[in-house]
């Protein structure tokens, strides 16, 4: 399955999907984020004017591909999913995690706000995330079901058998085997748990039904293994500018990672084999157009 959009169009549509984000995150913290103003301005710091927005894109455009007609409460849904993200980056660069002093191009919330205020950070991000979620029904109408079962595959992803747990796996290195398996086990539960959880709750909100959202989900799996794989790749080969974060640092670190163990040459076309498969498990419906042209951009990106 191919995308029809050209570079210049998919481009575009991507840039006006962020500011679409970026408006409605804004509507939302002003709404729901009060307290003191310190943690309100790292939170918003952290949250708004950077990142790629993959995770909520993913939501949206998986929900218009697949004929969803309920795009204002996928937007909410999408910003939760954004929220939930850029908490686990605080977190992750943490001097007790990662210990990285640059997340976005800028200063990361440690380095800017302090240790203790990044922990609150991280924190509020994903309380905000849940509120989202809790208060979608008072201000579009949408079924309590779809709330419930989109705040369930989140919350899975986000816990001890997805992101928790890889994150866990990836801080104990020495403790654990050295192979391609153990690093596929980390990127499926680090990464692609989110993104798949991201393409799942777009395909919830659309009303399709539990057999098709396995399927979804499935291709989700793939999609976030092959973006894993690459930010691995972009470590080794990009610069700091480019990637907005430090670069090689997980090979300083002796990270895990899928050029450690294959090489980047190896990598590369195991990031496209997969994107490959999750286009083929789409193939059912046809021409999905910005949504594959996404999936192609996971593994095109340079950052």
């Amino acid at each position: 399955m191919t995308s029809r959009l050209n570079d210049r169009s998919f481009a575009k549509a991507l840039e006006d999907e962020r500011e679409h984000l970026e408006t409605r995150c804004r509507t939302l913290l002003d709404a729901l984020v009060g307290g003191p103003p310190v943690i309100q301005e790292a939170v918003r710091y952290m949250l708004l004017d950077s990142g790629k927005r993959l995770r909520p894109i993913l939501c949206l455009w998986t929900h218009d591909a697949l004929g969803g007609s309920n795009r204002d409460a996928c937007l909410d849904v999408a910003c939760a999913l954004e929220s939930l993200h850029t908490y686990s980056l605080v977190h992750d660069d943490l001097p007790c995690m990662d210990d990285d002093d640059l997340r976005r191009g800028k200063p990361s919330c440690h380095k800017k706000y302090g240790e203790a205020i990044a922990v609150l950070t991280g924190d509020a991000l994903l309380t905000f995330c849940f509120d989202i979620l809790a208060s979608i029904r008072e201000r579009w109408v949408v079924r309590e079901s779809v709330i419930i079962e989109t705040t369930r595959a989140i919350a899975k992803a986000a816990g001890t058998s997805g992101l928790i747990g890889g994150q866990v796996l990836d801080i104990m290195e020495e403790d654990i085997e050295h192979t391609k398996e153990m690093v596929e086990t980390i990127h499926r539960q680090k990464t692609a748990a989110l993104i798949a959880a991201s393409m799942e709750v777009g395909a919830i909100v659309a009303g399709i039904s539990n057999k098709d959202r396995e399927t979804i989900h499935r291709a989700g799996v793939l999609a976030g293994r092959a973006f894993q794989i690459i930010d691995d790749v972009l470590d080794v080969q990009s610069d700091e500018k480019t990637l907005g974060k430090t670069p090689g640092k997980d090979v300083r670190d002796g990270k895990l990672t899928f050029p450690s163990i294959v090489g980047v040459d190896a990598s590369k076309k195991e990031a496209f084999e997969l994107i490959e498969k999750a286009k083929w498990e789409l193939g059912a419906w046809g021409d999905l157009g910005p949504l594959v042209a996404l999936l192609d951009f996971v593994v095109a990106r340079s950052s």
